[in-house]
Order: C-alpha cells, then sequence, then structure tokens
C-alpha cells in the first residue's frame, strides 16, 4: 500500500514538474516578464480542494444620536485641527529630500527585476538542457516526420465552413487571464508516433486519456486500433493510402453497443510501418477487447469556440498544414516567422495536434492576434518545448484544414 501511494506521490510531482516547465519556457519564449507559473486557487472547479469562503454576518449599523447645529459645529472644528496635527506629524517626519527616496525605490525595483530574470533564465537553459538528448535525436530523425505528414482527409456533415477568425476583443477570457490549461492535461505525457502517418489516432488518443484522467481513471488507449477505426476503407482489406481522421473512430465508438476501445496493453503500437498495409490488419484478437467508450463529441469552427471548449475542460483535435518554422520551433509558432524565406504552397501536407490551452501575447504581438494555443505534439519530447509548442492565433487561421476541429466532451471506462 505504502508503495503504491508512493508511485501516486511521485507521478504527480513529475506531471506538475513537467507543466511548470513548459508553461514557464512558453511564457519566456513569448517575451513576457518573468512570472511565476501557479495554481489558480479561487479556482475552485479546478482545484475543487480550495476552501470556500466563510459566509460573513451582517452587523446592523448603529443609528448615531442627531446633533444640535452648534454641536455640529464645534464637532467641524475639532475635525479641522486633527486634520491640521496629522499634516504636521507627517511633515515634521518626512525626509529631507522625498526624490532620493524615489530613486532608491526605483533602483531596488530595477535590480530586484533584473534578478529574477537572470533566475528564470538559469531556470529555462536547465529545463532545455534536460530535453536536449531528445532534441537531438528528433531533430536526426526529422525526415521521417516530414515523410508522415499527409492531406488530412475530409469529412461530410453540416458545419461551418467559414474562415478561421482571430478571436473578438469582446471575447471573454474568463478563466485564464494570463493563460489557462485544460484539467489534467500534463497528466498525458508526450507521445511517439513513430515512422507511421499516425497523428491524429495519437491526438485522438490524448484526448480521450485527459478526459480519463479528469474521472479518475488511468487507462491508457490503443493507437493502433484507434488508427484502424479511423479508416474504415481499411478494415478487411490492406491499402497503401496513408493518413485518417479521428472523426471516424469517436463515430464507430458512439455507435457502438459496448465499450469498443481497448487498452493499449491489449492491443499495442507498432511504429513501424508496413508497407502497402497502412490498418496492419489483421489486428491481434485481444484488440476487441474494448474498456472505453466515446460518447460524444463537439465540432468546433470559430475561435470563441475554441476558447468556450478549453474553459470547459475539454481538449481539442486540430487538423493542419505545416508550415516550414513548425518543425525546428522551440516552441512558439507565429504567422510572422512562417513567412521568413517565402510563404509555403497551399497543398502542403497536413498534420493533427491536440489543444489543451491557450497563453496571452505580450503587446509586441498583438499582430498574431490576443492568444497563442497551447498544443501536445506526437514527434517525442524533442520538438518544440519538451513536445509542447504555443500556436499563434493567425498561424491557426491561416494554416487550419477544412475539416471543423473536435473538442471531445464525455468518454467511459470500465
Amino acid at each position: 500500500m505504502m508503495r503504491i501511494l508512493l508511485c501516486l506521490v511521485l507521478s504527480m510531482n513529475t506531471y506538475a514538474s513537467v507543466q511548470n516547465d513548459v508553461l514557464t519556457t512558453l511564457w519566456h519564449e513569448l517575451g513576457h516578464p518573468p512570472k511565476k507559473i501557479v495554481k489558480k486557487e479561487n479556482d475552485q472547479r479546478n482545484y475543487p480542494n480550495t476552501l470556500p469562503k466563510k459566509e460573513e454576518k451582517k452587523v446592523m449599523p448603529i443609528k448615531e444620536k442627531e446633533l444640535s447645529p452648534g454641536q455640529r459645529k464645534i464637532e467641524e472644528i475639532k475635525a479641522r485641527n486633527r486634520k491640521l496635527i496629522q499634516q504636521r506629524k507627517v511633515e515634521s517626519h518626512a525626509s529631507g529630500n522625498i526624490y532620493d527616496q524615489y530613486r532608491k525605490n526605483l533602483s531596488d525595483l530595477k535590480r530586484q527585476t533584473t534578478t529574477t530574470l537572470a533566475s528564470q533564465k538559469n531556470m529555462i537553459n536547465k529545463t532545455r538542457e534536460k530535453w536536449r538528448a531528445a532534441r537531438d535525436e528528433f531533430l536526426k530523425n526529422l525526415s521521417h516526420y516530414k515523410e508522415n505528414t499527409f492531406s488530412l482527409e475530409s469529412v461530410g456533415g453540416n458545419f461551418q465552413r467559414a474562415p478561421l477568425k482571430l478571436l473578438s476583443t469582446s471575447t471573454p477570457l474568463s478563466r485564464g487571464e494570463d493563460y489557462y490549461v485544460v484539467k489534467n492535461a500534463f497528466k498525458v505525457g508526450i507521445k511517439d508516433q513513430g515512422k507511421r502517418p499516425t497523428c491524429s489516432a495519437f491526438a485522438g488518443a490524448s484526448a480521450i486519456e485527459i478526459m480519463l484522467r479528469q474521472n479518475q481513471s488511468n487507462v491508457d488507449v490503443s493507437e493502433q486500433y484507434l488508427y484502424w477505426s479511423s479508416k474504415p476503407y481499411c478494415q478487411k482489406s490492406p491499402c497503401s493510402k496513408k493518413g485518417s481522421w479521428i472523426s471516424y473512430a469517436y463515430d464507430n465508438s458512439i455507435n457502438s453497443k459496448g465499450f469498443n476501445i481497448p487498452s493499449e496493453g491489449n492491443c499495442p503500437y507498432n511504429s513501424v510501418s508496413s508497407p502497402g498495409n497502412e490498418t496492419q490488419i489483421p489486428l491481434n484478437s485481444s484488440c476487441q477487447k474494448g474498456v472505453v467508450k466515446v460518447d460524444s463529441y463537439q465540432k468546433i469552427s470559430t475561435s470563441s469556440k475554441i476558447i468556450e471548449a478549453l474553459e470547459k475542460d475539454r481538449p481539442i483535435i486540430i487538423g493542419v498544414k505545416l508550415s516550414p518554422n513548425f518543425y525546428t520551433t522551440s516552441g512558439i509558432i507565429t504567422y510572422q516567422d512562417s513567412l521568413v524565406g517565402g510563404k509555403m504552397d497551399q497543398h502542403a501536407s497536413g498534420h493533427a495536434l491536440l489543444l489543451i490551452g491557450y497563453m496571452k501575447l505580450p503587446k509586441k504581438l498583438a499582430h498574431e492576434g490576443r492568444v497563442c494555443y497551447i498544443t501536445a505534439n506526437s514527434w517525442t519530447q524533442g520538438w518544440g518545448a519538451g513536445g509542447y509548442g504555443c500556436l499563434s492565433e493567425k498561424w491557426l487561421t491561416q494554416y487550419k484544414v477544412n475539416n471543423p476541429f473536435l473538442a471531445l466532451s464525455k468518454v467511459r471506462s470500465l
């Protein structure tokens, strides 16, 4: 029992440390002044252990006795005298030169800011050092990830196809003035899709697992199965067409009579591609042992709905084309940087990612929108900031695919 409790404590400390490292690094990379990344203690929905405020007892005001005109005059004189006495006391204790004190305070503030900034840079350098080995390995294998991007499959159905627009200034950021992260998003670690075009299945699986962690379930679901389930025309006979879209797998689960999505243990992922057999059929018989079911998801096509879903703690699967600056980013992906060296053409390959929060943009990046969206990728911890990045609003409006984004809203497990 003690060993189990110790593992739980270590796991909580690890994910909290990763969240702090990633958010602090992204905040710094955006150019914000130093800030300590902490839980918002007044956010009771996110952190239910926060104690509610005690109800204050109402005190009835005491009715003052009415004064006569003469008494009121005496009280006014007393009040003026008390004010004069207080003013003389302040003047007698004042510094000989208030400007000297002002300059000293300003100097102390600058020195404190410089010290804090140096401390934060040192911490971020140490964090980057932790990610260096993964970064080097990722860059060495970058060609594999580029080769396994693809044209994301379009989906039918009725949904808004209007271009994604920047957030309106009237759209409230009610849950996070500076940043907001979907509850338990960092309890699901960064994964590696390997040499296969399975990004949609990985984003979809991570979204399910985040929702399960919110329901106190630690099940890891099978990306192998989700990729197979996302390709209905490749389930009975082999096919060579790359890629998929997760909505097909989600719809299959919703329409299933029981729990249809197996665990990773029962249906393990194979990171090596099988030429001519994208779904690697036939799947193991244990892949039919379902333990998880998707009940509902929401199609999203506007920026305000993205914010609304994230603030309801719903992770969002998105489909995007990849600009050149995406591949080797250190964490921040902007539209402005994507134009360096020439604009990418409209036929660039696509990729699926998971949005898990947002972070406000500094004034110097106001041309990129109000926020950037915190995203988790499936290209190991070597990509971005430990596997995470922040997509500016403008970048997302320019590079999204036609498919609506999907916000997972309800899942269950056995």
